[in-house]
């Protein structure tokens, strides 16, 4: 018996065998360049765990801006270049979605919802500075909740939004691609379901993307219905981890920025008193009274691209079909990345575009007689086609946070180089900070 399952085994052992490299020679030919890879294994040990980014980006030397990782089971093509918006990604009913509320006219909606966490964040900065992190955090996850969901999040700490950022954890290690042998993240489907869903069965629900879709459901057919609550549930979840991530990322780059960069904060401070004064919080009606503190926001987003592997582009993609790309064969099932951060960093830090570019200098996208402003960062939110849909969204929610924080605190290095950033009491407003919502 033991003989007779060992032949077995072997057997179909081989005709795999067989069968992938038969392939191989079909469609070596036509597919991208890459790294040669091992016998049986493929590239599967060349990826590495930790910044996969970079390792993407110096392949791109050799083998090119489009490049073909040879792995079982699991084929991908990592684009290393702007083209990536001519490239294989198409658009989704989720991405249809997503602008449907997240677009221009739209946004303006959620305003009330950001004001409302925003004046939580100071708040909370004011109370316990050393855990600014968590605090910026919860301010772009109770923003994200309330507009997707229509959950109010517990300004005191609230369980929903804790469970997604362990969730959000576990995907930024298991997104970059080669961190493990298994890499897809299909949890994000099923982030949702830990989301309180009694209101919207009976129709109590606040008005938000889930919601709203959900009462679709009545006006769509049978066949429909498991698509379109499918697609509800992964835009819902997508929209939660894109969204909070970039704001979090662009609103703690401007922190970094007032302790290496004084001189803006102090002068971000200057524009926010002659214009709104000591005596409330700026709103978003302010806005095109303050255009240093836009001049801050772009420049966040230039300075440092918010992650390196995200939006529409860096997340991984699957095509559902064989396709071809600038000549190149890409088998159906092969997963596709968008290489973020070699993409952002020629653009955004390209010296004939931004001068000077690891500097952080909001003045580059001021305008003065005589001096053209430099082009805005659009690349800090994808490319093409495949732009962050929810741009709107997140640059609103991290400029309201950046012109709070810097009307009623002020950022300076600790004493203790061990220690966090400190925030100077001497222009904490408390009167502001501690007024009811």
């Amino acid at each position: 018996m033991t003989s007779t399952l060992l032949v077995a085994f072997l057997a179909i052992f081989g005709v795999l065998l067989l069968h992938r490299f038969t392939r191989r020679s079909l469609d070596r030919r036509r597919l991208p360049p890459g790294p040669k890879g091992l016998p049986l294994i493929g590239n599967l040990w060349d990826v590495p765990a930790e910044y996969p980014w970079l390792t993407y980006a110096r392949w791109a030397d050799t083998y090119g801006d489009i490049l073909y990782l040879d792995t079982p089971g699991n084929p991908t093509v990592v684009l290393n270049s702007t083209q990536v918006r001519d490239g294989p990604l198409r658009k989704t009913r989720h991405r249809r979605m997503v602008h449907q509320y997240f677009q221009p006219r739209a946004v303006p909606t959620y305003y009330p919802a950001q004001m409302r966490a925003t004046l939580v964040l100071l708040q909370q900065l004011h109370k316990s500075p050393d855990e600014f992190v968590r605090h910026v955090r919860h301010h772009a996850g109770s923003v994200i909740m309330k507009t997707v969901y229509g959950y109010d999040v517990d300004p005191n700490g609230d369980r929903f939004v804790e469970i997604v950022d362990r969730a959000l954890e576990s995907i930024r290690i298991i997104g970059n691609m080669g961190t493990f042998l298994v890499d897809s993240i299909p949890s994000l489907k099923y982030l949702p379901r830990w989301f309180p869903g009694a209101n919207f069965a009976n129709g109590l629900a606040a008005s938000s993307l889930v919601s709203v879709n959900l009462a679709k459901m009545n006006d769509i057919s049978v066949s429909e219905r498991m698509t379109h609550l499918e697609v509800t549930r992964n835009t819902a979840a997508v929209a939660f981890s894109a969204g909070a991530d970039t704001t979090v990322s662009v609103v703690l780059s401007t922190i970094l920025a007032f302790l290496l960069y004084p001189e803006v904060q102090a002068k971000a401070q200057a524009e926010l008193d002659a214009v709104v004064g000591p005596n409330r919080l700026p709103n978003f009606d302010d806005r095109p009274q303050l255009p240093y503190i836009e001049a801050i926001l772009l420049e966040a987003l230039r300075w440092n691209p918010v992650v390196p592997m995200s939006f529409d582009v860096g997340i991984a993609h699957r095509n559902v079909q064989e396709d071809v790309y600038r000549g190149y064969y890409i088998p159906a099932g092969t997963t596709i990345i968008g290489n973020t951060w070699w993409i952002s960093k020629a653009i955004l830090h390209d010296e004939k575009d931004y001068p000077n570019p690891l500097v952080f200098d909001p003045e580059r996208f001021m305008s003065a007689e005589g001096k053209e402003c430099q082009p805005e960062p659009i690349a800090a939110f994808g490319f093409g086609r495949r732009i962050c849909p929810g741009r709107y969204l997140a640059s609103n929610t991290a400029w309201i946070a950046i012109a709070s924080m810097a009307s009623t605190l002020s950022f300076t290095k600790a004493v203790d180089p061990e220690a966090f950033p400190y925030l100077s009491n001497a222009r904490s407003r408390r009167a502001l900070l501690e007024r009811k919502r």
